[in-house]
Parts: C-alpha cells; sequence; structure tokens
C-alpha cells in the first residue's frame, strides 16, 4: 500500500494537510501512515474509503504505476563503434611511432580533442516554471523512480542523468554530488566526468539517491552546503542515446537558479520546454522559452540529413490530465493558441537567420514548423504521451547519425587541412639535409627582414585595435538612434497598429515581449554586422601577417611551411568569449575544424548567425519580464494606445534599458580585443618558436636528430592517409 501516492496520483490531493482535513485526523497522523503504510488500521482505511469514495480493496493495494521507460533503439552505438574504432588506431599508431611530444601536440592532439568533443551524446535540457512537472517526465522517461518529486519547487542544481554504464571506474556510487564553485571556477564542467582529479576536487558527496535528495532540494538536509550540480548514473534505455539535464526552474525568486538554468541550458542539444496546460505559455514562459529558442543550435540541414526543422524543439504542456480530464479538444485549442502567442512575440529577423543555416524556408513566419513542436503531456493518460515520446524517440534516433557523420567529416577535413602543412614540413627538413647553404640564407633573409616585419605588424595590431575601437564606437551610436526612433511615443503606436494589439491584458503583454524582442534583435544585428566588417579587417591582417613571413621564402626559392591562419585560428578557439571574432572563426576554414575540436562550445553558440547571442541573453531575459508584465498590469481606457506607450517609455528609463544593452555592447567588444590580443600574442610567439626551431636545426646540425625528424613526420603522413573511416 502507498498512502503518499493514492492521495497524490489518485485522488490528486497536494498536500497532507489537505488530505487530514479530509477525513478529519492530524496532519501528523497522515505523515505517519505515509511514512508507515503498516500503522494504518482498517478502521481508517474504511473512513478513508467513506470520505473519497474509493474501494477499500483498492486503498489496500494501491501502488504508484511507473510508466514503461522509452523506448529508444541504440543507435548510438554505430558511433561508439567509431568512437572507439578511431580511438584505438590513434593509440596503436601513436604506440608504434613514439613521437616526440611536440610533434604529438602540433599534428595529433587536435585530432583526438576533436574526436572527443564532436562523438558526445545529445543532452536533452528539461526546462520550465517551477511545478511544471519536470522530474516527473524525467522519472517516467526513465521508467525508474529516481528524480525527486513534490509539490513544491525541488530541483536547485543541475543534475546530470547518464547511463550507467558511462560511470567512470574511480566513481563506485550511482550520485556524485558537486561545489557550486572552485576557486575561479563558477560550475563544475561535466565534460571533464572521466578526469578523476578534477572530479574529487569538486566532491562534496557521493551515495544513493537519497544524496541527490539530502544536497539538491530546497527541503534537503543539506541544502545549504553550497551544491551546484551533480551527476546520477541509470540503468535505463533512453540514456543510451542521450544524457539528460533536470536544472532548476524558472522564477523560483533565487536568481542563481535562473542564472544557472540559462547557462546550461544554452549548451543543450535538445531542449524540452514544460508550462503547465492550466495556464500554458504565460508571458514568463515566452519570454524564458524565446531565449532557449535563440541559442538552441540547428541541427536540421536540408539535403544533408533526416531531422525536420525544429525537430530538437519541445515545447509541452504538462499535467494536461488537469484540463477536463485530459479533453483533447480544449488540449489541441491550448496548443494553439500557445503557439501563435510564442511566433507573435518571435523577432522579425528570426526565420530569416535560421533560414540561412538550415536551408529550409519557414512559410508564414514558420508557425507550420513551430506548432509541430508542441505537445501535451501527462502520465495518467498514456494516449496523450504517445506523440510527444514517438518525436523524442525519432530524434534521438536519428540524430547519433547525424554525428557520427559529423565527426567523420571533422576528421576528413582536418586530415585535408593538415597534410599539406605537415608534407611543406617534410620537405623543409629535407632541405636541411640536401641542401643547407639555402635554409642558412633562408635565416639570414629572416634575421635581416624581421625588424622592419616586427615593426609594420606592430602597426597593424594598432590598426585593428583602431578598427575595434571604432566599431563599438558605432555600435554604441547606431543602437542609441535606434532606441531614439523606436522608443517613443508615436513610433509604439504605429507598431501597435501594424500589430494588431488590443486594448487586452494578454495582447498588450505579448506586444512587450515582442518589443523587447525587437530590440534585442537590433542590438544583436548591429554587433553582427560590426563583426562582420572585423572579419574582413581580420583576413587583411591574416593575409599581410602570411605575406610578411613568406617574402624570405620566396626570395630563397622555398616553400612556407608556417601557416598563420592556422595558429591564429586555433588560439582563437581556445579562447572561451571571443566577442566579434566570432564571424572571422566560424567563416574560416582552419576556425571551423579548429573550433570543432578545442573550441567545440564556441562553435554551438555561432550557428544561426546570432554571435551576440550569449552576451545579451540574460539581459533580454530580464528587462522582457518587467515590461512585458508591467505594462500589462494597467489596461487603459481612452486613448490607451498611447498611454501603453508611455507605460512602455517609462518602464524602459526607470529599468535603464538603453543602459543596459550598451553596458553589454561594451563588453562584447572588450572581449573582442582581448580576444584578438591574446591571439595575435599567441601567433607571434609561434612565428618566434619557428624561427628558434629552425636556427637550432642548422647551428646544431645533427643529420641523425634531423632524419629521425623526418622519420617521424612521415610516420604522422601515413597515419593520416590509413585512418579508418
Amino acid at each position: 500500500m502507498d498512502l503518499k501516492s493514492f492521495r497524490e496520483d489518485k485522488l490528486k490531493i497536494k498536500t497532507q494537510a489537505q488530505f487530514a482535513e479530509l477525513i478529519g485526523v492530524d496532519q501528523s497522523s497522515v505523515s505517519r501512515w505515509e511514512k508507515d503504510p503498516g500503522s494504518i488500521t482498517l478502521d481508517t482505511i474504511i473512513t478513508i474509503a467513506n470520505k473519497t469514495g474509493a474501494n477499500p480493496n483498492e486503498i489496500i493495494g494501491w501502488e504508484k504505476q511507473i510508466p514503461e521507460p522509452l523506448k529508444v533503439d541504440n543507435t548510438w552505438a554505430q558511433v561508439d563503434f567509431t568512437k572507439k574504432t578511431l580511438a584505438t588506431h590513434i593509440s596503436d599508431m601513436l604506440e608504434q611511432m613514439n613521437l616526440p611530444e611536440d610533434l604529438r601536440k602540433t599534428y595529433v592532439a587536435d585530432i583526438e580533442a576533436g574526436i572527443v568533443a564532436n562523438m558526445i551524446k545529445p543532452k536533452v535540457a528539461i526546462v520550465g516554471r517551477s511545478d511544471t512537472g519536470k522530474s516527473t517526465l524525467i522519472n517516467a522517461l526513465l521508467g525508474v523512480e529516481k528524480m525527486p518529486v513534490a509539490w513544491t519547487p525541488m530541483t536547485s542544481i543541475a543534475v546530470y542523468i547518464k547511463h550507467i554504464d558511462d560511470k567512470p571506474t574511480f566513481i563506485n556510487e550511482d550520485v556524485w554530488i558537486f561545489a557550486d564553485h572552485n576557486d575561479s571556477e563558477e560550475m563544475w564542467d561535466e565534460r571533464k566526468l572521466y578526469d578523476e582529479d578534477y572530479c574529487c576536487s569538486w566532491k562534496i558527496a557521493a551515495g544513493g539517491i537519497e544524496a541527490l535528495r539530502s544536497y539538491g532540494t530546497r527541503q534537503g538536509e543539506y541544502y545549504e552546503k553550497d551544491a551546484g550540480s551533480a551527476v546520477v548514473f541509470v540503468d535505463a534505455p533512453i540514456l543510451k542515446t542521450c544524457d539528460i539535464i533536470d536544472l532548476p526552474g524558472f522564477g523560483t525568486e533565487v536568481d542563481k537558479d535562473d542564472n544557472l538554468t540559462f547557462s546550461i541550458s544554452k549548451k543543450a542539444d535538445i531542449i524540452i520546454y514544460l508550462s503547465q496546460a492550466n495556464g500554458f505559455m504565460r508571458i514568463e514562459d515566452i519570454t524564458y522559452l524565446k531565449r532557449n529558442i535563440n541559442e538552441l543550435p540547428i541541427w536540421e540541414k536540408k539535403d544533408e540529413n533526416a531531422l525536420t526543422p525544429l525537430s530538437n524543439l519541445f515545447i509541452v504542456a504538462s499535467q494536461a490530465h488537469t484540463v477536463d480530464s485530459g479533453n483533447r479538444a480544449q488540449l489541441l485549442e491550448i496548443l494553439d493558441v500557445g503557439c501563435k502567442n510564442l511566433l507573435n512575440t518571435l523577432p522579425d529577423k528570426y526565420w530569416e537567420e535560421r533560414q540561412k543555416a538550415s536551408g529550409y524556408e519557414y512559410i508564414g513566419r514558420g508557425y507550420k514548423e513551430l506548432r509541430s513542436r508542441f505537445f501535451a503531456y501527462t502520465t495518467d493518460i498514456k494516449e496523450i504521451c504517445e506523440p510527444f515520446n514517438q518525436s523524442l524517440s525519432t530524434i534521438l534516433e536519428i540524430l547519433p547519425a547525424v554525428i557520427n557523420e559529423r565527426a567523420k567529416s571533422f576528421v576528413k577535413q582536418y586530415v585535408s587541412t593538415r597534410t599539406p602543412m605537415l608534407i611543406a614540413e617534410i620537405e623543409k627538413y629535407e632541405g636541411i639535409v640536401n641542401e643547407r647553404d639555402k635554409y642558412e640564407k633562408l635565416l639570414n633573409e629572416i634575421d635581416e627582414n624581421e625588424l622592419k616585419r616586427v615593426k609594420d605588424n606592430d602597426t597593424r595590431k594598432k590598426e585593428i585595435r583602431k578598427t575595434i575601437q571604432n566599431l563599438r564606437t558605432e555600435s554604441s551610436k547606431e543602437f542609441t538612434d535606434y532606441v531614439s526612433q523606436t522608443v517613443n511615443v508615436d513610433s509604439i503606436v504605429s507598431l501597435m497598429n501594424e500589430k494588431g494589439v488590443k486594448n487586452k491584458k494578454e495582447s498588450i503583454e505579448h506586444f512587450g515581449s515582442y518589443f523587447t524582442s525587437m530590440i534585442q534583435e537590433k542590438c544583436q544585428m548591429i554587433l553582427n554586422e560590426k563583426s562582420d566588417k572585423l572579419k574582413e579587417q581580420t583576413e587583411k591582417y591574416i593575409s599581410d601577417y602570411s605575406s610578411a613571413v613568406s617574402c624570405p621564402f620566396s626570395n630563397i626559392g622555398i616553400n612556407v611551411d608556417f601557416n598563420a591562419g592556422w595558429t591564429f585560428a586555433s588560439a582563437l578557439s581556445n579562447i572561451g568569449l571571443i566577442g566579434g571574432l566570432g564571424a572571422y572563426l566560424v567563416s574560416s576554414i582552419y576556425g571551423t575544424i579548429t573550433m570543432t575540436s578545442a573550441g567545440a562550445a564556441i562553435g554551438q553558440a555561432m550557428i544561426g548567425g546570432f554571435f551576440a547571442g550569449s552576451i545579451l541573453g540574460p539581459i533580454g531575459i530580464a528587462i522582457g519580464l518587467v515590461i512585458a508584465i508591467s505594462i500589462a498590469l494597467k489596461i487603459f481606457t481612452g486613448g490607451w494606445q498611447k498611454n501603453t506607450a508611455k507605460q512602455i517609455i517609462s518602464k524602459f528609463e526607470k529599468e535603464g534599458v538603453a543602459t543596459k544593452y550598451l553596458k553589454g555592447i561594451e563588453d562584447y567588444w572588450k572581449q573582442t580585443t582581448e580576444a584578438f590580443d591574446t591571439a595575435a600574442k599567441t601567433l607571434d610567439e609561434e612565428w618566434d618558436k619557428y624561427v628558434k626551431d629552425l636556427r637550432e636545426a642548422l647551428n646544431s646540425y645533427d643529420i641523425n636528430e634531423i632524419t629521425a625528424r623526418i622519420g617521424h613526420l612521415r610516420n604522422i603522413k601515413s597515419f593520416f592517409e590509413n585512418i579508418p573511416l
């Protein structure tokens, strides 16, 4: 007998106090019975039956019904096979080649990192406001009661749920709890799960699922221990093809929760956003969800893979049984209205940018595609769940094939790009052996040219920094001018007429949400356009750098084996925040490769053209909520449009909207400057190292060492040519 489940799942009574009042007992009695069902007397069972209309045998025999786990074919097995094949090949070849460390780092480390970065199980983030049933949904997908469920907001940390087979050898327990910070690092990095020293330095507790309840829920006895995240290992079919992330709910009035959810959900491959069917897609949901959509990677590629548009987005009306016992017609209407409301608040350029990235056309501002991503869900009525379950199973079965092909493509592209550099280096060392005098002349030419080259390069660096400063000034001015032209009564009233806004609370809320999205979209577009200008200047900087270092080689008639573009892009890809240089990196063949390996996280943030999305996202959420909700608190009568416009302007001024965006613009270009300086410094250091190595090879001429190096380089070339794909 499970009295707690009978109360919550059968009777739909949220609290013990409500149940106690119904049957005429103290709450302490209900609490005792739920903990120890054996203490319930037959008289009590009869009382419960009389008060609830249930059969006594039904009460005695009640067991909580756990849905069957979601059935997903393990298509990830093919990715695992490819990954293991490549890893084995690399491991075997490294053992045979016995490469010097510098050559391993130069030619093999990136391909190893790229394989690891590409061949990661998709992350499914469960997002939504508190009490929308996120943990209930996860338990249903898993088919086991693992995540804490209650009628009050529970999850307070990010919980990574992985298959039991993915457990590292140094972890014995099913749950590890990690701190919310460690020195200067803000959050445990789940990509370092297999780094024992790293994980142990973050761990604050371990054990079974009870540890998760103690540290990761607001009712837990160790809630105040500053836990930030956890990893849970479960044996469930769905976890063979993906990882699931359970996140704190939005709107808990805890800023830490909102910031954590935003930062982690934007790294997800699939978003499942839950909103209660009763009250579906309120303005708070729309405001949060718009940012999730904007940050979501665009996996579908027309004529390249089988994924349909927006197939990695799920917008779910949860607890659907509360709508007239799951009335299908009412649920369809709720989903239709929710889709239209969200669509009306999305920025105008969203579909245009998405089309550029995916190749798909989105007729009617994408209504058909977006509507296909709305689902109803309840564990109480199986058939209501079927469309959601089937759609989720489909993408989880298709996505591994897409990931597998992407990984293979990365390896092929890496090899095709690096091989010419490798051949040029082999030719250099063969030249040192066969034409030593020629390379001594080359070194002399480099030395004679170096002072002028450094001086000219310093001038070009100053020009780039000046360009960035000018773009910063232009961005701020253009945004300020736009706000001045847009945030005024006449402009707002005209836009309201264009959008058909009605003098109703919901209509005004949606307009407020659209209006703030329009402001953010303009800010992003300004930064993107300026980034494209910087891309051109950066390409010229790299071209001029390459020409300058190549000049001595050309004079002597030697092929240059130093690649400035690769070196600069590689340095950029290892920088966490690159601002306006993202446009250069994502458009460069070198950047595309290095970004996919060491800087994979940067790449996902750039897909779709919204390079500034990450830095402006939190601004948009905070401002969007304030504006959308506050302007609808008062519905005006006569002259309502002008009064609404004045209300918007008042809130913009009170919240300092323009100032916050200008601060975001300032941060964006500050990051750009820092990223350029770091990458340019690395490029100079690598060139200095190249010259130093060439000088040492000539001055300490050792035919055996040089011959051995040539042999190592030829082995790497053979390794590239024989990679099994």
